[in-house]
This record gives structure tokens, C-alpha cells and sequence, in this order.
């Protein structure tokens, strides 16, 4: 359930799960939740495009919430910043004609391997715009939520007893026993397990999987290399290239280019081209 695509392929063809799931995550009854709308569904199965790399799942909450879902068990380290660009896009998504005060409430929750904000680590965090001083909420319609799975071991006993940390479980679950044990805990979990085995079975979507995954290693690799490669020599040219591919990196994310992105890391001239064009540039402290 941590790989990205069989994430989204499980609730996608389970709407049980992912009432369920957004029923934990959101501490609202199933009986709430009226109806629920992936507004970005994809076809399962068939190969990622530039359209369906980005595997966050857009829901549409009783018609009048967005809820943007991500698994993130990759890098991290700019994930604050983006998740705040996806958030804000998402909130201000107006369509012509419409007045402001029409803006839905908009939550992007992240389900994250670690906390990105190590020094405020906790198994599941809110964050929303409030009054430093009073703590006055400014505004409900908006707000980023975490839920660290490596924060498991660590949680209270009365944490144990709800039902999104049986979720958290079944994330990190890496055997069919641990996950039929979390298959009891609920009619959605149970559901989300049944609709796992069922997606394990078809070839399509495992390759699909093992594609994100490869792709996964592929771009850690790469940027293992020219970090080694940076340290080995020094502040010279290696960690100017090293500082450009990161920012390159970061850009193309940001901007949902993935296909572009992929391409940049295996091909040296094809970065060039995208870190002149975009005019990348790195720190003058570090080019000097």
C-alpha cells in the first residue's frame, strides 16, 4: 500500500476504503460522508503519462470539500513547500464567474514514511492558519495534514484504539498475515485488503507498480551519485552541477513535469537545455 500506484489503484476501485480512510483521517462518522468524487481518476493499468504521473487523489467531499490525498515514501525535503503550492492551487480553483466567498474547503493530506518537520514529529499533525498570539482560527477552509507512518511505535495506548491508526498499520504492513489482522479491525479496512489481493493479481497493474517503484530508485540513485560525486571533489564544478540538478529537480515538480523531469536525469544534454531555458542557477556562495 506504500508504493504510490497500488495506493491510488485500491481506492480508486474501492469506495468503501476510501470513505473509510478519509472517515479516519478527517475523525468524521462513514454516516457523514454523503458522497465522495476522485476528480482526477485515472485508467487503471495503463502506462503513466505526463497527465497521470502525479498519483495524489483529488476527492470531492459531499460535494462542497477537496480533499487532495498523497502517499510520499520518497524524498521529503521540499515537501512542505509543495504540498503548499498543491494545496493552494487546489484552493483557488475558481471558475470564471464565481465569487470568492464560493471557494471550498481544501486539505491536502500527506501519508509520509517521516515527518518533514522533524522538530514538531508527531503520529498525525494539523496544520491550519490561526493567530499566532490567540490561537484564533483565521480561516477553516484551509489547512495540511501528516500522517507519519514511521511515528508508530511511539504512540499512546488510547492513539492504538482508533481506526486511523489501524490505517497507519496497514501502510507499513509487508505480509498478507499482518494485513488480514488489520482486515479485522474495520468493514473498510477489510475492504481495502480484499481490493489489494484482487489488484496483486493482475499484471497490469503490477507492472505499473514495479514502474514507480524502478522509477523511485532510478531518481535517488542519480541523486546519490552527484551527491558523492559533489563531496568527492570538493566546491568545485561537481557541486555547482549538483545544486543545479537539485534546483532543476524541484522546479520541474513543482510544476507537475514529471515526464520532463525523468528525461532531464537521463539525458545530460536534455538537463542542460532545461537548466539554461529555466534559468537555474545555483548559490553564489556555493559557485564561488
Amino acid at each position: 500500500m506504500m508504493n504510490d500506484y497500488m495506493f491510488r489503484a485500491v481506492l480508486q476501485r474501492s469506495p468503501a476504503a476510501l470513505r473509510g480512510l478519509l472517515s479516519a483521517l478527517l475523525h468524521i462518522p462513514k454516516s457523514e460522508i454523503i458522497s465522495c468524487e476522485i476528480c482526477n481518476p485515472i485508467i487503471l493499468g495503463d502506462a503513466l503519462d505526463e497527465k497521470t504521473c502525479i498519483l495524489d487523489i483529488l476527492v470531492l467531499l459531499n460535494k462542497n470539500r477537496q480533499i487532495n490525498l498523497e502517499m510520499q515514501v520518497g524524498p521529503i525535503e521540499n515537501w512542505t513547500d509543495r504540498s503548499l503550492y498543491y494545496l493552494c492551487k487546489m484552493f483557488t480553483d475558481l471558475k470564471e464567474g464565481m465569487d470568492y466567498t464560493q471557494t471550498k474547503p481544501s486539505i491536502h493530506i500527506g501519508i509520509l514514511s517521516k515527518s518533514p518537520v522533524p522538530e514538531d514529529a508527531a503520529f498525525y499533525n494539523e496544520y491550519a492558519l490561526k493567530n499566532r498570539k490567540t490561537g484564533y482560527e483565521f480561516t477553516g477552509k484551509f489547512s495540511l495534514h501528516v500522517l507519519d507512518l514511521s511515528y508508530i511505535s511511539k504512540v499512546t495506548d488510547d492513539v492504538k484504539n482508533t481506526s486511523l491508526y489501524h490505517w497507519a498499520c496497514l501502510f507499513k504492513a509487508t505480509t498478507w498475515k499482518e494485513m488480514l489482522a488489520m482486515a479485522e479491525q474495520s468493514e473498510s479496512i477489510r475492504k481495502a485488503v480484499v481490493t489489494l489481493r484482487q489488484l496483486t493479481n493482475d499484471e497490469k497493474i503490477k507492472l505499473q507498480c514495479e514502474a514507480r517503484e524502478r522509477y523511485r530508485m532510478d531518481w535517488q540513485s542519480s541523486m546519490r551519485t552527484s551527491f558523492e560525486k559533489g563531496k568527492k571533489e570538493g566546491l568545485t564544478e561537481a557541486a555547482v552541477d549538483t545544486q543545479k540538478l537539485i534546483l532543476l529537480t524541484q522546479t520541474l515538480m513543482a510544476a507537475n513535469r514529471m515526464d520532463d523531469l525523468d528525461r532531464a536525469l537521463k539525458n545530460v544534454s536534455y538537463r542542460e537545455q532545461l537548466i539554461h531555458e529555466l534559468h537555474i542557477a545555483p548559490d553564489d556562495s556555493i559557485s564561488q
